[in-house]
């Protein structure tokens, strides 16, 4: 009998995994002065120090403007998150919105933290309704198209809403599959499994096929057969085996396929080349 393909799990599928890109620091062109050895310290990653450089400025007496002092409190609410205060990096981050609400950075903590706590559907409304800032300061950080879209599609995963990750992966690679790369590849063909797409399955199992082993190309392979697309799997089949003409395995699987789908004489010819091992 033959034993059923799974495929891997959808937890651990790249998308599952997938997180927006950490803030890094790298600006050194700051218009506070104050800022710099904070965002120094950030980058080394120097936690503690950034957040002791960061009250110690805010404390200094004098007048500051208030996007400045929206920067430092980004600035500590990056360290107090890097050092496990979630809740006082959530409050800070959200003081520096307030300051100065045209930045990236402290939208990206906010999101950082729904996501450790699987915060999907709030996260992915906060990121889809937010209004994208244009002209942003040097110590803010942008996010680009590809990844707001990636982590649009990240929470859709999560969520089980497959039309939305299909739609936000199709947003990011408008130049479709050979775009991708190729964990992207092997998510858009889970996906492509999840929706009950063949046509898109197929096509992600071509390029997915090419760089594998026999065996892990026809493990692949199977999960379309097992889903009742002979059609689809025929010709992947065909490709598979003109690659690897020796192989028992692709031959058995090719054989089967082509009587499923009425071609039999090219089923003749492949059994012609010899006697065909037991399926295992």
């Amino acid at each position: 009998m033959m034993r059923k393909v799974t495929i891997t799990p959808r937890s651990e599928a790249y998308l599952a995994e997938y997180r927006i890109p950490k803030l890094t620091f790298a600006a050194t062109d700051l218009e506070f002065s104050s800022l710099e050895p904070v965002w120094n310290a950030l980058r080394k990653g120097a936690h503690q120090t950034a957040r002791d450089l960061a009250r110690d400025a805010m404390e200094e007496k004098r007048l500051f403007n208030a996007e400045e002092r929206a920067a430092l409190k980004l600035g500590l609410a990056v360290a107090e998150l890097r050092s496990g205060a979630i809740d006082t990096a959530k409050r800070l981050a959200g003081r520096s919105l307030d300051l100065h609400p045209n930045q990236y950075a402290a939208h990206r903590i906010l999101l950082s933290i729904q996501t450790m706590r699987k915060g999907f559907a709030a996260a992915y409304l906060q990121l889809a309704n937010l209004p994208l800032p244009a002209g942003t300061p040097s110590w803010d950080e942008a996010l680009t198209f590809i990844d707001v879209q990636l982590a649009l599609a990240s929470w859709a995963w999560q969520l089980g809403e497959w039309d939305q990750v299909a739609d936000h992966l199709i947003f990011a690679y408008p130049d479709g599959l050979e775009e991708m790369p190729s964990e992207i590849r092997e998510d858009w063909f889970r996906l492509s499994l999840y929706r009950g797409h063949p046509d898109d399955a197929a096509a992600a199992a071509a390029l997915l096929i090419d760089q594998r082993p026999v065996e892990n190309a026809d493990e692949l392979l199977q999960t379309i057969v097992q889903r009742g697309w002979t059609k689809e799997a025929l010709p992947l089949y065909r490709t598979a085996y003109a690659r690897q003409p020796k192989s028992e395995l692709l031959r058995r699987r090719l054989v089967a396929l082509c009587i499923r789908e009425g071609e039999l004489e090219e089923a003749s010819a492949l059994t012609s080349k010899g006697a065909l091992r037991m399926a295992a």
